[in-house]
């Protein structure tokens, strides 16, 4: 890989905040929820639903629309009768992992009160709201009435942008064969690289070692 390469895998790639969680790189899996929170709040409806496996990039998602809306995140299954008025007071509200609900009638309830006070939700999933078991039939139709938007697992250019942006974001500049050898390597989420660019980079800084794959096999045992 040349550094002409290299740079525009960076350069050509805008970010959005991300609250702790690392700026969140735009491309073609995610750059359709992306215009959702780009348009906030003059949204065309209540909401949406975000689909995608473990490691797409949901909780990232959420999190840059949590610092865009200043909204409140919760995971459906700590959703209880007790918090649902200050839930529902804010102007967004994002649940995360929908499938693992606990009370139907909660969400209706949540679902209807937005609604009313015309705020706005964001529903994360690891599967399609059509294939998750809902008994509640008004429920299930107000669901499946919200867009939708099916996110896959990022390809090798986006993690390697962001692998390069996580380093270059601590002020560490490292060779393109390492990140070949790491991309190769590890588990393919966003999550991942994040937290595996970090525990190099505190290795890095203890032992005073510039970040070599020699390096990286002994602190990572690869």
């Amino acid at each position: 890989m040349n550094n002409n390469y290299s740079k525009q895998l960076i350069l050509n790639l805008r970010t959005l905040p991300s609250m702790g969680r690392g700026d969140y790189i735009v491309s073609q899996i995610n750059e359709e929820a992306v215009a959702w929170l780009d348009t906030w709040p003059k949204w065309p409806s209540l909401g949406l639903i975000i689909c995608g496996p473990y490691g797409c990039g949901k909780s990232h998602l959420a999190s840059a629309l949590q610092t865009i809306s200043n909204g409140f995140i919760i995971e459906a299954q700590n959703l209880t009768e007790s918090k649902l008025r200050k839930l529902v007071e804010n102007k967004c509200l994002i649940i995360e992992d929908i499938h693992k609900y606990k009370s139907e009638r909660l969400l209706f309830h949540i679902y209807n009160m937005m609604v009313e006070r015309n705020h706005n939700l964001m529903f994360t999933s690891n599967i399609s709201v059509s294939d998750i078991d809902f008994k509640l039939p008004d429920l299930k139709s107000r669901l499946l009435s919200m867009p939708r938007i099916n996110i896959g697992l990022p390809d090798d250019d986006l993690l390697k942008s962001l692998m390069l942006k996580q380093f270059s974001d601590k002020g560490v500049l490292v060779d393109f064969e390492v990140v070949d050898y790491l991309i190769k390597r590890i588990d393919r989420s966003f999550e991942s690289i994040i937290k595996m660019v970090s525990e190099i980079n505190n290795h890095s800084l203890e032992k005073s070692k510039k970040i070599t794959i020699p390096f990286i096999k002994k602190v990572l045992k690869l």
